[in-house]
């Protein structure tokens, strides 16, 4: 699935493909609409993400040339909007059949799940893991290491994202992890949740540099210390949202 990317602040395009590079999309990206519309025919998308905050007077011609080439069903186009959207510009997006409107703000994880969710409604994502997952935030409140099971050397890194069915892991060097083939079993992993230290065993279920992991035969207390941190957090987070929501209607 072939995802095109029109946007110019890289820590979006950057947050976009360490969350869906995974899952089995390849990103074609332009900080320029002009050459993003002149290889709409050669690149044939299967989803559009396009920054209507960034490019303002492009994203409806751009809209337009698409729709001459590909269907509303044969190709997502989802406008990245920032925090004033006018009613005007929705009703225009509407019209001009656009399949979604999303915050660009991807630092929140509701928003990632938004993106998921969407791709998931239109059957481009394939929801493997019906868990609750959550992102973690920038501090330290999660790690994760484990042995490669053929070299033997220690492979560290960041979680992107967990549920109590698997994770996504992000490590440090992707050169010492490219050949780990799908199916292969990890047998010594650690995660560190909070002042809980867990022994894992995991199998890999995708490769594209970030690894997909599926724990195995978790015993059930580690479940539980699982669950609970990922109830925690998202309530936590729920929380936050609902603090950030009265302030600004305070204000």
């Amino acid at each position: 699935m072939k995802i095109l990317l029109v946007v110019e602040k890289p820590d979006i395009r950057d947050l976009l493909i360490i969350h869906l590079k995974p899952r089995g999309f390849e990103f074609i990206c332009y900080a320029n609409p002009i050459k993003a519309m002149d290889n709409i025919e050669e690149v044939m998308p299967d989803i559009v993400m396009f920054s209507a905050e960034d490019f303002p007077r492009h994203w409806k011609p751009f809209l337009n040339l698409l729709r001459e080439v590909k269907r509303k069903e044969d190709c997502i186009f989802i406008l990245l909007v920032g925090p004033v959207f006018p009613f005007e510009e929705a009703a225009k997006a509407s019209y001009l059949k656009v399949n979604g409107i999303l915050s660009e703000d991807l630092s929140d994880q509701n928003q990632l799940k938004q993106v998921e969710g969407l791709l998931t409604r239109y059957k481009l994502l394939k929801d493997r893991r019906t868990n609750d997952r959550y992102i973690p935030g920038g501090y330290a409140e999660l790690e994760f290491l484990f042995t490669h099971p053929e070299t033997r050397k220690l492979i560290t890194g960041s979680i992107s994202d967990i549920s109590t069915g698997g994770a996504s892991f992000n490590p440090d060097n992707p050169h010492l992890t490219e050949n780990l083939k799908i199916g292969s079993v990890i047998p010594l992993c650690t995660v560190r949740i909070e002042d809980n230290v867990l022994s894992l065993v995991c199998s890999v279920i995708r490769n594209h540099q970030l690894l997909s992991l599926k724990f195995t035969d978790l015993h059930q207390d580690t479940l539980e210390v699982i669950r609970e941190y990922i109830q925690k957090s998202m309530d936590r987070q729920k929380n936050k949202s609902a603090e950030q929501d009265a302030s600004g209607q305070a204000g």
